[in-house]
Protein backbone atom coordinates (compact mmCIF):
# COMPACT_ATOMS: atom_id res chain seq x y z
CA UNK A 1 0.00 0.00 0.00
CA UNK A 2 1.75 3.07 -1.05
CA UNK A 3 1.62 5.57 2.16
CA UNK A 4 -1.09 7.84 2.98
CA UNK A 5 -0.21 11.24 2.63
CA UNK A 6 -2.50 12.29 5.55
CA UNK A 7 -0.66 15.33 6.77
CA UNK A 8 -0.99 16.83 2.94
CA UNK A 9 -2.71 19.89 2.39
CA UNK A 10 -5.06 20.13 0.36
CA UNK A 11 -4.09 23.19 -1.53
CA UNK A 12 -6.87 23.33 -4.21
CA UNK A 13 -9.13 24.04 -1.83
CA UNK A 14 -7.40 27.43 -0.19
CA UNK A 15 -5.98 29.04 -3.75
CA UNK A 16 -8.11 30.93 -5.70
CA UNK A 17 -10.10 29.12 -8.33
CA UNK A 18 -10.33 31.55 -10.67
CA UNK A 19 -13.59 31.60 -13.09
CA UNK A 20 -14.88 27.98 -12.98
CA UNK A 21 -17.56 25.90 -11.45
CA UNK A 22 -17.61 23.72 -8.50
CA UNK A 23 -18.61 19.92 -8.50
CA UNK A 24 -21.56 17.71 -6.76
CA UNK A 25 -20.30 15.27 -4.42
CA UNK A 26 -20.21 12.41 -6.84
CA UNK A 27 -18.31 14.35 -9.54
CA UNK A 28 -16.49 15.28 -7.39
CA UNK A 29 -15.52 12.08 -5.37
CA UNK A 30 -15.36 10.02 -9.52
CA UNK A 31 -12.73 13.09 -10.76
CA UNK A 32 -10.75 12.24 -7.67
CA UNK A 33 -10.85 8.80 -7.28
CA UNK A 34 -10.29 8.10 -10.89
CA UNK A 35 -7.04 10.20 -11.27
CA UNK A 36 -5.19 8.90 -7.53
CA UNK A 37 -2.11 6.81 -7.29
CA UNK A 38 -2.07 7.13 -3.48
CA UNK A 39 0.54 8.67 -1.90
CA UNK A 40 2.11 10.33 -4.98
CA UNK A 41 2.31 14.03 -5.18
CA UNK A 42 0.40 16.31 -7.63
CA UNK A 43 1.32 19.69 -8.91
CA UNK A 44 -0.98 21.40 -6.60
CA UNK A 45 -0.60 18.97 -3.67
CA UNK A 46 -2.34 15.52 -2.93
CA UNK A 47 -5.90 14.68 -2.73
CA UNK A 48 -5.44 11.41 -0.88
CA UNK A 49 -7.13 13.53 2.41
CA UNK A 50 -9.97 14.92 0.24
CA UNK A 51 -10.66 11.81 -0.89
CA UNK A 52 -11.13 10.06 2.23
CA UNK A 53 -13.31 12.93 3.46
CA UNK A 54 -15.46 12.94 0.42
CA UNK A 55 -15.10 9.21 0.53
CA UNK A 56 -16.40 8.91 4.21
CA UNK A 57 -19.20 11.75 3.25
CA UNK A 58 -20.63 9.66 0.46
CA UNK A 59 -20.69 6.17 2.88
CA UNK A 60 -23.33 8.05 5.21
CA UNK A 61 -25.15 9.51 2.17
CA UNK A 62 -24.75 6.89 -0.63
CA UNK A 63 -23.42 4.17 0.27
CA UNK A 64 -24.12 2.01 -2.22
CA UNK A 65 -22.90 4.35 -4.92
CA UNK A 66 -19.72 4.18 -3.10
CA UNK A 67 -19.58 0.71 -3.59
CA UNK A 68 -19.98 0.58 -7.01
CA UNK A 69 -17.23 3.69 -8.01
CA UNK A 70 -14.60 1.26 -5.63
CA UNK A 71 -15.76 -1.74 -7.40
CA UNK A 72 -15.50 0.08 -10.86
CA UNK A 73 -12.11 2.06 -10.15
CA UNK A 74 -10.76 -1.22 -9.17
CA UNK A 75 -12.23 -2.97 -12.40
CA UNK A 76 -12.36 -0.81 -15.16
CA UNK A 77 -10.49 2.21 -14.25
CA UNK A 78 -7.51 -0.56 -13.31
CA UNK A 79 -6.24 1.87 -10.10
CA UNK A 80 -5.29 -0.60 -7.34
CA UNK A 81 -4.56 1.42 -4.06
CA UNK A 82 -7.11 4.08 -4.40
CA UNK A 83 -9.52 0.93 -4.40
CA UNK A 84 -8.07 -0.48 -1.41
CA UNK A 85 -7.98 2.97 -0.08
CA UNK A 86 -12.39 3.08 -0.55
CA UNK A 87 -12.33 -0.35 0.77
CA UNK A 88 -10.76 0.25 3.88
CA UNK A 89 -13.54 3.36 4.35
CA UNK A 90 -16.54 1.17 3.58
CA UNK A 91 -14.83 -1.03 5.98
CA UNK A 92 -14.79 1.68 8.50
CA UNK A 93 -18.10 3.80 7.51
CA UNK A 94 -20.19 1.82 5.67
CA UNK A 95 -19.68 -2.03 7.15
CA UNK A 96 -23.00 -3.62 5.64
CA UNK A 97 -20.92 -3.28 2.06
CA UNK A 98 -17.37 -4.23 3.60
CA UNK A 99 -17.65 -7.89 2.55
CA UNK A 100 -19.20 -6.84 -1.24
CA UNK A 101 -16.45 -4.14 -1.79
CA UNK A 102 -13.84 -6.87 -0.74
CA UNK A 103 -15.25 -9.39 -2.96
CA UNK A 104 -15.61 -6.69 -6.13
CA UNK A 105 -11.50 -5.76 -5.71
CA UNK A 106 -9.95 -8.33 -4.47
CA UNK A 107 -8.22 -9.68 -7.77
CA UNK A 108 -4.54 -11.13 -6.11
CA UNK A 109 -3.85 -12.14 -2.87
CA UNK A 110 -1.71 -9.07 -2.76
CA UNK A 111 -5.03 -6.74 -2.61
CA UNK A 112 -6.24 -8.28 0.79
CA UNK A 113 -2.89 -7.36 2.55
CA UNK A 114 -3.07 -3.62 1.02
CA UNK A 115 -6.71 -4.06 2.28
CA UNK A 116 -5.76 -4.41 5.20
CA UNK A 117 -2.63 -2.00 5.40
CA UNK A 118 -4.83 1.09 4.42
CA UNK A 119 -7.16 0.66 6.77
CA UNK A 120 -4.38 0.35 9.46
CA UNK A 121 -2.81 3.79 8.17
CA UNK A 122 -6.10 5.55 7.98
CA UNK A 123 -8.07 4.34 11.55
CA UNK A 124 -5.50 2.22 13.55
CA UNK A 125 -6.71 -1.39 15.11
CA UNK A 126 -9.03 -2.73 15.71
CA UNK A 127 -10.32 -3.97 12.38
CA UNK A 128 -14.01 -4.47 11.95
CA UNK A 129 -15.53 -7.76 11.80
CA UNK A 130 -17.18 -6.89 8.82
CA UNK A 131 -14.20 -6.53 6.66
CA UNK A 132 -12.15 -9.42 8.22
CA UNK A 133 -15.16 -11.78 7.33
CA UNK A 134 -14.75 -10.60 3.83
CA UNK A 135 -10.97 -11.28 3.60
CA UNK A 136 -11.55 -14.49 5.52
CA UNK A 137 -13.65 -15.69 2.23
CA UNK A 138 -11.59 -14.18 -0.06
CA UNK A 139 -8.78 -16.32 0.79
CA UNK A 140 -10.82 -19.51 -0.70
CA UNK A 141 -10.46 -17.76 -4.14
CA UNK A 142 -6.38 -18.82 -4.24
CA UNK A 143 -3.83 -21.29 -4.54
CA UNK A 144 -1.02 -22.41 -3.15
CA UNK A 145 1.41 -20.66 -5.55
CA UNK A 146 -0.50 -17.54 -5.88
CA UNK A 147 -0.67 -17.24 -2.30
CA UNK A 148 2.94 -18.32 -2.11
CA UNK A 149 4.00 -16.06 -4.68
CA UNK A 150 2.73 -12.65 -2.80
CA UNK A 151 3.50 -14.15 0.42
CA UNK A 152 7.65 -12.62 0.08
CA UNK A 153 8.68 -8.96 -0.20
CA UNK A 154 8.96 -6.39 1.98
CA UNK A 155 5.08 -5.51 2.34
CA UNK A 156 4.02 -4.17 5.90
CA UNK A 157 1.62 -6.56 6.22
CA UNK A 158 2.51 -10.51 5.49
CA UNK A 159 -0.15 -13.19 4.22
CA UNK A 160 0.48 -14.90 7.29
CA UNK A 161 -0.40 -11.99 9.74
CA UNK A 162 -3.65 -11.51 7.80
CA UNK A 163 -4.48 -15.11 8.36
CA UNK A 164 -4.16 -14.60 12.40
CA UNK A 165 -6.32 -11.42 12.11
CA UNK A 166 -8.88 -12.58 9.63
CA UNK A 167 -8.89 -16.43 10.40
CA UNK A 168 -10.42 -17.87 7.16
CA UNK A 169 -12.38 -21.31 7.35
CA UNK A 170 -10.78 -23.81 5.54
CA UNK A 171 -13.25 -26.26 3.64
CA UNK A 172 -12.07 -29.23 3.93
CA UNK A 173 -8.36 -30.62 5.19
CA UNK A 174 -6.51 -30.19 1.91
CA UNK A 175 -7.24 -26.67 2.52
CA UNK A 176 -6.70 -26.68 6.29
CA UNK A 177 -3.19 -28.31 5.47
CA UNK A 178 -2.35 -25.11 2.97
CA UNK A 179 -3.17 -22.23 5.59
CA UNK A 180 -1.15 -24.40 7.99
CA UNK A 181 1.95 -23.88 5.29
CA UNK A 182 0.62 -20.12 5.06
CA UNK A 183 1.07 -19.92 8.50
CA UNK A 184 4.50 -21.56 9.38
CA UNK A 185 6.28 -19.86 6.53
CA UNK A 186 6.68 -23.21 4.34
CA UNK A 187 4.14 -22.74 1.22
CA UNK A 188 6.09 -24.47 -1.62
CA UNK A 189 8.41 -22.05 -3.26
CA UNK A 190 6.99 -20.41 -6.73
CA UNK A 191 8.39 -20.24 -9.95
CA UNK A 192 8.14 -16.46 -11.29
CA UNK A 193 10.68 -14.14 -13.14
CA UNK A 194 11.22 -12.68 -9.53
CA UNK A 195 12.30 -15.45 -7.90
CA UNK A 196 14.29 -16.59 -10.61
CA UNK A 197 16.36 -13.60 -11.57
CA UNK A 198 16.53 -13.12 -7.93
CA UNK A 199 18.03 -16.41 -7.27
CA UNK A 200 20.02 -16.68 -10.92
CA UNK A 201 20.44 -13.12 -12.25
CA UNK A 202 19.43 -11.13 -15.20
CA UNK A 203 20.90 -13.59 -18.23
CA UNK A 204 20.16 -14.72 -21.54
CA UNK A 205 19.31 -18.09 -20.26
CA UNK A 206 16.99 -17.26 -17.90
CA UNK A 207 15.07 -15.11 -19.56
CA UNK A 208 14.50 -17.22 -22.04
CA UNK A 209 13.59 -20.17 -19.52
CA UNK A 210 10.91 -17.59 -18.06
CA UNK A 211 9.43 -16.50 -21.50
CA UNK A 212 8.75 -20.65 -22.50
CA UNK A 213 7.58 -20.91 -19.11
CA UNK A 214 4.25 -18.88 -19.55
CA UNK A 215 5.00 -18.11 -16.11
CA UNK A 216 5.72 -14.12 -17.16
CA UNK A 217 2.57 -12.15 -17.27
CA UNK A 218 1.81 -9.19 -19.65
CA UNK A 219 2.47 -6.36 -17.68
CA UNK A 220 5.63 -8.49 -16.34
CA UNK A 221 7.05 -8.85 -19.89
CA UNK A 222 6.22 -5.26 -20.46
CA UNK A 223 7.88 -3.78 -17.63
CA UNK A 224 10.94 -5.97 -17.61
CA UNK A 225 11.51 -5.13 -21.47
CA UNK A 226 14.37 -3.46 -20.71
CA UNK A 227 15.72 -6.35 -19.20
CA UNK A 228 15.10 -8.84 -21.32
CA UNK A 229 16.74 -7.07 -24.18
CA UNK A 230 19.80 -6.31 -22.50
CA UNK A 231 19.98 -9.72 -21.91
CA UNK A 232 20.25 -11.17 -25.08
CA UNK A 233 17.17 -13.35 -24.89
CA UNK A 234 14.83 -14.31 -27.58
CA UNK A 235 12.24 -11.49 -27.93
CA UNK A 236 10.24 -13.11 -30.88
CA UNK A 237 7.92 -14.68 -28.67
CA UNK A 238 7.85 -11.70 -26.40
CA UNK A 239 7.05 -9.17 -29.16
CA UNK A 240 4.07 -11.15 -30.65
CA UNK A 241 2.80 -11.76 -26.45
CA UNK A 242 3.22 -7.66 -26.18
CA UNK A 243 1.84 -6.86 -29.74
CA UNK A 244 -1.05 -9.31 -29.39
CA UNK A 245 -4.34 -6.97 -29.28
CA UNK A 246 -6.50 -9.38 -27.36
CA UNK A 247 -3.80 -9.53 -24.79
CA UNK A 248 -3.24 -5.80 -24.18
CA UNK A 249 -6.50 -5.42 -24.01
CA UNK A 250 -6.74 -7.99 -21.23
CA UNK A 251 -3.83 -7.14 -19.46
CA UNK A 252 -5.97 -3.81 -18.30
CA UNK A 253 -3.02 -2.18 -18.49
CA UNK A 254 -3.71 1.80 -18.53
CA UNK A 255 -2.05 3.21 -22.16
CA UNK A 256 0.36 4.98 -20.95
CA UNK A 257 2.23 2.27 -19.52
CA UNK A 258 2.69 0.90 -23.33
CA UNK A 259 4.09 4.90 -24.01
CA UNK A 260 6.33 4.56 -20.78
CA UNK A 261 8.00 1.70 -22.26
CA UNK A 262 8.43 3.58 -25.84
CA UNK A 263 10.10 6.45 -23.81
CA UNK A 264 12.52 4.53 -21.61
CA UNK A 265 13.55 1.68 -24.90
CA UNK A 266 14.02 5.53 -26.65
CA UNK A 267 16.14 7.03 -23.90
CA UNK A 268 18.81 4.35 -23.37
CA UNK A 269 19.03 3.51 -27.60
CA UNK A 270 17.03 0.13 -27.16
CA UNK A 271 14.35 1.32 -29.36
CA UNK A 272 14.39 -1.10 -32.44
CA UNK A 273 11.40 -0.90 -35.53
CA UNK A 274 9.99 -4.44 -34.41
CA UNK A 275 9.94 -3.02 -30.51
CA UNK A 276 8.44 -0.11 -32.10
CA UNK A 277 5.79 -1.90 -33.81
CA UNK A 278 4.89 -4.35 -30.95
CA UNK A 279 4.10 -1.34 -28.79
CA UNK A 280 2.37 0.45 -31.07
CA UNK A 281 0.33 -2.19 -32.21
CA UNK A 282 -0.40 -2.68 -27.78
CA UNK A 283 -1.58 1.00 -27.21
CA UNK A 284 -3.56 1.30 -30.65
CA UNK A 285 -5.20 -1.85 -29.37
CA UNK A 286 -6.68 -0.11 -26.64
CA UNK A 287 -9.22 2.01 -28.12
CA UNK A 288 -9.65 -0.50 -31.19
CA UNK A 289 -13.42 -1.56 -29.92
CA UNK A 290 -14.71 2.34 -29.18
CA UNK A 291 -17.60 3.49 -31.71
CA UNK A 292 -15.89 6.21 -34.30
CA UNK A 293 -16.65 9.71 -33.39
CA UNK A 294 -18.76 11.38 -36.65
CA UNK A 295 -18.01 14.96 -38.01
CA UNK A 296 -15.40 17.54 -36.86
CA UNK A 297 -13.60 17.54 -33.86
CA UNK A 298 -11.43 19.85 -32.09
CA UNK A 299 -9.47 18.23 -29.45
CA UNK A 300 -7.60 20.51 -27.06
CA UNK A 301 -4.85 19.03 -24.75
CA UNK A 302 -3.00 21.00 -21.79
CA UNK A 303 0.53 21.56 -22.29
CA UNK A 304 0.58 24.42 -19.24
CA UNK A 305 3.18 24.11 -16.47
CA UNK A 306 0.86 22.39 -14.05
CA UNK A 307 0.56 19.55 -16.32
CA UNK A 308 4.29 18.67 -15.77
CA UNK A 309 3.99 16.79 -12.78
CA UNK A 310 4.85 13.17 -13.40
CA UNK A 311 2.03 10.34 -12.40
CA UNK A 312 4.29 8.90 -10.01
CA UNK A 313 7.45 9.50 -8.18
CA UNK A 314 8.58 6.02 -10.24
CA UNK A 315 7.19 6.82 -13.45
CA UNK A 316 8.66 8.56 -16.29
CA UNK A 317 5.35 10.15 -18.20
CA UNK A 318 4.16 13.21 -16.92
CA UNK A 319 0.11 14.50 -17.00
CA UNK A 320 0.95 16.48 -20.23
CA UNK A 321 2.24 13.47 -21.74
CA UNK A 322 -1.01 11.25 -20.48
CA UNK A 323 -3.07 14.12 -22.09
CA UNK A 324 -1.39 14.00 -25.58
CA UNK A 325 -1.56 9.93 -25.79
CA UNK A 326 -5.40 10.33 -24.52
CA UNK A 327 -5.75 12.86 -27.66
CA UNK A 328 -3.80 11.36 -29.92
CA UNK A 329 -6.01 8.07 -29.51
CA UNK A 330 -9.44 10.01 -29.68
CA UNK A 331 -7.80 11.70 -33.16
CA UNK A 332 -7.74 8.09 -34.11
CA UNK A 333 -11.57 7.51 -33.39
CA UNK A 334 -12.44 10.94 -35.41
CA UNK A 335 -13.59 11.08 -39.10
CA UNK A 336 -12.27 14.16 -39.33
CA UNK A 337 -10.13 15.75 -35.92
CA UNK A 338 -7.51 18.86 -34.86
CA UNK A 339 -5.65 19.01 -32.20
CA UNK A 340 -5.15 21.90 -30.51
CA UNK A 341 -2.32 22.00 -27.67
CA UNK A 342 -1.68 24.63 -25.49
CA UNK A 343 -0.91 26.80 -22.44
CA UNK A 344 -0.74 30.58 -22.56
CA UNK A 345 0.55 33.15 -24.90
CA UNK A 346 4.17 34.14 -24.68
CA UNK A 347 7.61 34.75 -26.06
CA UNK A 348 9.69 31.37 -26.66
CA UNK A 349 13.22 30.64 -27.61
CA UNK A 350 14.05 30.09 -31.09
CA UNK A 351 17.39 29.48 -32.40
CA UNK A 352 18.43 31.36 -35.60
CA UNK A 353 21.97 31.52 -37.36
CA UNK A 354 22.74 29.81 -33.87
CA UNK A 355 21.37 32.42 -31.58
CA UNK A 356 18.57 32.10 -29.50
CA UNK A 357 16.25 35.07 -29.77
CA UNK A 358 12.59 35.07 -28.04
CA UNK A 359 9.78 35.25 -30.69
CA UNK A 360 6.17 35.68 -30.01
CA UNK A 361 3.51 32.79 -29.73
CA UNK A 362 -0.14 32.34 -29.53
CA UNK A 363 0.25 29.99 -26.95
CA UNK A 364 -1.27 27.43 -29.00
CA UNK A 365 0.06 24.35 -31.47
CA UNK A 366 -2.26 23.06 -34.03
CA UNK A 367 -1.56 19.63 -35.51
CA UNK A 368 -4.56 18.83 -38.36
CA UNK A 369 -2.72 15.80 -39.60
CA UNK A 370 -0.94 13.53 -36.99
CA UNK A 371 -0.54 10.41 -39.35
CA UNK A 372 1.86 8.09 -38.72
CA UNK A 373 3.00 6.20 -35.23
CA UNK A 374 0.81 7.10 -32.53
CA UNK A 375 3.89 6.79 -29.84
CA UNK A 376 5.96 8.82 -31.95
CA UNK A 377 3.54 11.51 -32.36
CA UNK A 378 3.07 11.69 -28.38
CA UNK A 379 6.90 11.45 -27.97
CA UNK A 380 7.46 14.84 -31.06
CA UNK A 381 8.09 18.29 -29.50
CA UNK A 382 5.42 21.06 -29.15
CA UNK A 383 6.92 24.69 -29.57
CA UNK A 384 4.98 25.71 -26.24
CA UNK A 385 6.58 26.49 -23.19
CA UNK A 386 5.02 25.29 -19.66
CA UNK A 387 3.77 27.87 -19.03
CA UNK A 388 0.03 29.39 -17.17
CA UNK A 389 -3.11 27.63 -18.18
CA UNK A 390 -5.40 29.57 -20.37
CA UNK A 391 -8.92 27.50 -21.92
CA UNK A 392 -9.69 29.99 -23.69
CA UNK A 393 -7.48 29.69 -26.44
CA UNK A 394 -9.02 26.79 -28.23
CA UNK A 395 -12.28 28.02 -28.40
CA UNK A 396 -10.47 31.40 -29.64
CA UNK A 397 -8.36 29.71 -32.27
CA UNK A 398 -11.26 28.04 -33.17
CA UNK A 399 -13.81 31.33 -33.68
CA UNK A 400 -11.00 33.89 -35.23
CA UNK A 401 -9.00 31.53 -37.12
CA UNK A 402 -10.69 28.28 -38.32
CA UNK A 403 -14.10 30.25 -39.42
CA UNK A 404 -13.64 29.18 -43.03
CA UNK A 405 -13.78 25.39 -42.69
CA UNK A 406 -16.90 23.49 -41.58
CA UNK A 407 -18.03 24.45 -37.80
CA UNK A 408 -16.71 21.31 -35.12
CA UNK A 409 -19.77 19.19 -33.85
CA UNK A 410 -17.78 18.58 -30.46
CA UNK A 411 -14.44 19.62 -28.55
CA UNK A 412 -13.01 17.61 -26.30
CA UNK A 413 -10.70 19.08 -23.71
CA UNK A 414 -7.64 16.82 -21.50
CA UNK A 415 -6.92 19.06 -18.73
CA UNK A 416 -6.85 19.30 -15.13
CA UNK A 417 -9.27 21.99 -15.52
CA UNK A 418 -7.38 24.89 -13.80
CA UNK A 419 -7.65 28.31 -16.22
CA UNK A 420 -5.34 30.65 -14.77
CA UNK A 421 -6.03 33.42 -17.29
CA UNK A 422 -8.58 36.02 -17.56
CA UNK A 423 -11.42 36.35 -15.14
CA UNK A 424 -14.73 35.61 -17.84
CA UNK A 425 -16.02 32.27 -17.24
CA UNK A 426 -14.77 29.42 -20.39
CA UNK A 427 -18.38 28.59 -20.48
CA UNK A 428 -18.58 31.56 -22.01
CA UNK A 429 -16.59 30.78 -24.85
CA UNK A 430 -18.46 27.35 -25.78
CA UNK A 431 -21.41 29.58 -25.64
CA UNK A 432 -19.95 31.94 -28.14
CA UNK A 433 -19.22 29.28 -30.47
CA UNK A 434 -22.82 27.91 -30.19
CA UNK A 435 -23.86 31.41 -30.80
CA UNK A 436 -21.95 31.78 -33.91
CA UNK A 437 -21.19 28.39 -35.64
CA UNK A 438 -22.90 25.47 -34.38
CA UNK A 439 -26.27 25.78 -31.59
CA UNK A 440 -25.70 21.93 -31.47
CA UNK A 441 -21.97 21.60 -30.14
CA UNK A 442 -20.84 19.44 -27.19
CA UNK A 443 -17.71 19.89 -25.44
CA UNK A 444 -16.12 16.83 -23.50
CA UNK A 445 -14.05 17.31 -20.25
CA UNK A 446 -11.87 15.09 -19.63
CA UNK A 447 -10.59 15.88 -16.13
CA UNK A 448 -6.67 14.36 -15.40
CA UNK A 449 -6.07 15.33 -11.90
CA UNK A 450 -9.05 15.57 -9.71
CA UNK A 451 -8.79 18.77 -7.92
CA UNK A 452 -12.64 19.46 -8.03
CA UNK A 453 -13.49 22.51 -10.22
CA UNK A 454 -14.89 22.64 -13.84
CA UNK A 455 -14.79 25.15 -16.13
CA UNK A 456 -18.21 24.05 -18.22
CA UNK A 457 -22.06 23.65 -17.63
CA UNK A 458 -25.48 23.39 -18.69
CA UNK A 459 -26.88 21.15 -21.31
CA UNK A 460 -24.45 18.95 -24.11
CA UNK A 461 -21.97 19.14 -21.61
CA UNK A 462 -20.32 16.14 -19.98
CA UNK A 463 -17.57 15.49 -17.51
CA UNK A 464 -15.20 12.25 -17.15
CA UNK A 465 -12.12 11.35 -15.01
CA UNK A 466 -9.32 9.16 -16.18
CA UNK A 467 -6.06 8.49 -17.69
CA UNK A 468 -7.69 5.09 -19.57
CA UNK A 469 -9.06 4.53 -22.75
CA UNK A 470 -12.35 3.69 -20.95
CA UNK A 471 -13.18 7.53 -20.37
CA UNK A 472 -13.01 8.20 -24.00
CA UNK A 473 -16.21 5.70 -24.66
CA UNK A 474 -18.39 8.05 -22.74
CA UNK A 475 -17.95 10.46 -25.53
CA UNK A 476 -20.04 8.95 -28.06
CA UNK A 477 -22.63 7.72 -25.28
CA UNK A 478 -23.16 11.33 -23.69
CA UNK A 479 -23.62 12.47 -27.43
CA UNK A 480 -26.47 9.99 -27.72
CA UNK A 481 -28.02 10.60 -24.27
CA UNK A 482 -27.70 6.77 -23.14
CA UNK A 483 -25.19 7.28 -20.68
CA UNK A 484 -22.46 9.33 -18.73
CA UNK A 485 -19.24 8.36 -16.50
CA UNK A 486 -21.23 9.37 -13.12
CA UNK A 487 -24.74 7.64 -14.51
CA UNK A 488 -22.40 4.26 -15.35
CA UNK A 489 -20.60 4.18 -12.18
CA UNK A 490 -24.24 4.48 -10.36
CA UNK A 491 -25.50 1.50 -12.07
CA UNK A 492 -22.38 -0.57 -12.36
CA UNK A 493 -23.16 -4.02 -10.77
CA UNK A 494 -21.84 -5.45 -7.98
CA UNK A 495 -22.88 -8.57 -5.47
CA UNK A 496 -24.17 -7.18 -3.04
CA UNK A 497 -25.66 -10.69 -0.81
CA UNK A 498 -23.58 -12.55 1.55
Amino acid sequence: MAKFNEKAADQTLNRENYASFGMGKKEELVSAVLTCMVGEPKFYGSSDSRIVSLATEMASDDPLFLLRLTAYARNEGHLRSVSHLLTAVIGRCAPQYAKAAVRAVTQRPDDMTEIMSAYKLLYGKPFPNALKKGIGEAFSRFDEYQLAKYSSGRREMKMRDLMRICHPVPGDEERAALYGRVLNGTLARPYTWETELSAKGNKRKVWNELIASGKVGYMALLRNLRNIIRSKADLKPVLEEIADPEKARASQLLPFRFYSAYRILEKDGLMKPKIAEALESSVRATVSNLPRLPGRTLIAVDMSGSMTAEISKRSVVTCAEVARLLGVLAHDMCDDAVICYFSCAQEIPVVKKRKTVMIPSPGYYIEKNVGGSVLEAVNRDIPLAWTATDMHLPFRWALEEDREEKPFDRVIFLSDNQCNVGRRKVQSDAEAYRKQRNPDLWVHAVDLQGYGTQQFCGSRFNLMAGWNDAVLRFISLAEQETDTLVSYISDYPVETKG
